[in-house]
């Protein structure tokens, strides 16, 4: 009795994390799948789905600064069947002069699945939630010298929402005496990301964005750096104000990280992992939660199970599988079977 009344213990506490993490899972999921436009008028007319729906789909490809609605051609019709909430959110703006403005915004929310076919259909590559944290850095030029923006909402406010319209995943420093130690707002002037490795480390980022802004007279600079693994870039983008830069810059990286990440649907294929380190119940469920979630994963199943770790089989109709993981801080890579394929990693609990 007592063995049977163990069993249905750990049954229910399987159940109940497994619900908690696809909650968790369907949250991640509609932030990528839902976008906004400001309310022009009071009534609480509707906003075009088409123009929210162009905002999901830039998200999700990577492909910024396309109008792929238009390019794929769709009816209102069938836009509209892909809705599945809208509602309004009253939001107090932030303004450049330090005031707030009250501002209306519908919010579209479309059906993941639907629109996961929609971009396979098309041929498009598609860029799922495996999404790196960036540790950003910002300086502005105060009286001919660089020092850290702290304090700000409005460019704090420009950063969330340009973050939210492009799927980055950003971090802000927190500016303590560790932060100013390691990086100098000289170091971000200067573009120096390597010096900010050990705070991206700490913050559990996986990449770094440095961010110098300046103005001029009759309109704004941002001297952008960043780096992510092996790829490290620099750029600079003008715009009339510091939300264009901010704008102009986060598009660019959101398109050089969505043409490394997104895959394109392809012959379905079988793909086999081994993970170690699952010592209970809430370690399997994450895990299996976590592979159900990557980008092109069909299905899977459990193959074996023994000291050495679970083995799972994934269905799957896109490749890279490995680059996609190691996005995550969840699984730690520790080796490929070069004969069998197989990917070997170790659960990070």
């Amino acid at each position: 009795m007592c063995y049977l009344s163990a069993v249905i213990k750990a049954f229910f506490s399987i159940l109940i994390v497994s619900f908690a993490l696809l909650a968790a899972s369907a949250a991640a999921d509609s932030a990528l799948y839902t976008g906004e436009l400001p309310v022009q008028t009071e009534s609480g007319d509707r906003v075009p789905a088409a123009v929210v729906l162009n905002q999901v789909l830039v998200r999700l490809t990577g492909q910024t600064g396309v109008d792929l609605v238009a390019r794929m051609q769709l009816g209102r019709d069938s836009i509209e069947r892909m809705v599945l909430t809208r509602q309004f959110r009253q939001i107090a703006v932030p303004q450049p002069d330090g005031q707030r403005v009250e501002q209306r915004f519908q919010q579209i929310e479309f059906d993941a699945a639907a629109v996961n076919r929609l971009i396979d259909q098309a041929g498009l590559p598609r860029w799922g939630r495996e999404r790196p944290n960036l540790l950003l850095w910002i300086v502005v030029d105060r009286n001919g010298s660089a020092d850290y923006l702290a304090d700000d909402a409005y460019i704090d406010h420009v950063v969330e929402r340009a973050a939210f319209r492009y799927g980055l995943n950003l971090l802000r420093p927190i500016l303590d005496a560790g932060d100013r130690i390691e990086v100098s707002p000289s170091d971000v002037r200067g573009g120096f990301t390597d010096v900010a490795l050990p705070a991206m480390r700490r913050y559990g980022a996986s990449g770094i964005v440095m961010l110098d802004l300046r103005s001029n007279r009759n309109f704004m600079t941002g001297r952008w750096a960043w780096r992510l693994d092996e790829l490290e870039r620099a750029f600079e983008r003008s715009g009339a104000d510091p939300a264009e830069v901010i704008d102009l810059g986060l598009s660019r990286i959101a398109a050089a990280l969505g043409n490394r990440y997104a895959v394109r649907a392809g012959q379905t294929g079988t793909q086999r992992v081994v993970v170690s380190g699952i010592a209970n119940s809430l370690h399997y469920a994450e895990t299996l939660e976590y592979l159900n979630s990557l980008t092109g994963i069909e299905s899977l199943r459990v193959l074996s199970s023994d000291r050495n770790g679970i083995e799972f089989e994934l269905i799957t109709n896109t490749g890279e599988l490995q680059s996609r993981i190691a996005l995550s801080d969840l699984l730690e890579f520790e080796r490929r079977d070069p004969v069998a394929g197989t990917l070997y990693y170790r659960l990070v609990w």
